[in-house]
């Protein structure tokens, strides 16, 4: 099961995000764009899949439709609706991987050697990591900070200095996880700049929107870095046995 979730979760993440750029999702409301950006999933997944089960792509293709349909006509541009677009469609994944968990190692990308095979479900892991880190964390991250920044006064944001604390100690924590202690000294000298300016122009409001920002960007990019690591290592270390 798990090589299917994998190509399932990849081909999710290739078609919805570098091969959705900014042109198509703000054309979504016209049905042909939408059912284009459908038959894009539809082409990744067999291609990632090796296989193409009728029922498999016919539920991956009408869930798909139907939740970008919610998304662009009722949903507003926010995280929470990101969020919640992005859960349906794993939900379906996972629905899909826990009823057909064989068609990857039954597929076509099955008959490649043991070594070819590992690296191949190794590096659709590093793809799905890159798309993490890179596009993904940028969406979050932007939508997080513009809903933090609603309401903002002179005299900071609300809840700055307890947002910055709980950001600041999780990615702290992150860093000791994955056994890179050293970068706290990192974090305690961007915050430290970061606070002189604002002490020097008496900005506390920019100052913390930055920090919030920059700490949400290094836990995320930390979180996914580590994730795809583990995972691509795992993989790669099954095709040395």
């Amino acid at each position: 099961m798990t090589e299917t979730l994998i190509a399932l979760l990849c081909a999710h993440l290739v078609a919805d995000f570098p091969l959705q750029p900014g042109l198509v999702i703000r054309n979504k409301r016209n049905p042909l764009v939408l059912a284009g950006h459908a038959l894009i999933v539809l082409a990744v997944t067999v291609l990632l899949l090796g296989a193409a089960p009728t029922l498999l792509l016919f539920i991956l293709l009408a869930t798909h439709i139907a939740m970008d349909a919610v998304k662009t006509w009722l949903l507003p541009d926010r995280l929470w609706a990101f969020g919640l677009d992005q859960l349906v469609h794993i939900a379906v994944i996972l629905g899909l991987a826990i009823a057909w968990p064989d068609m990857v190692p039954t597929g076509s990308w099955s008959t490649l050697p043991a070594d070819g095979y590992a690296f191949y479900i190794a590096s659709l892991i590093v793809v799905s990591g890159i798309i993490l880190t890179v596009q993904v964390g940028a969406i979050v991250i932007r939508l997080a900070v513009r809903d933090i920044d609603a309401g903002v006064s002179d005299a900071g944001l609300p809840n700055g200095g307890f947002l910055i604390g709980c950001l600041e100690r999780g990615l702290i924590m992150i860093l000791f996880f994955i056994g890179q202690p050293a970068g706290v000294g990192f974090l305690i000298a961007a915050k430290s700049i970061l606070r002189f300016g604002e002490i020097q122009k008496n900005e506390r409001k920019m100052s913390e929107y930055i920090i919030i920002g920059t700490f949400m960007s290094f836990s995320w990019g930390l979180l996914m870095s580590a994730a795809t690591w583990h995972g691509a290592s795992h993989w790669l270390r099954l095709s040395r046995l």
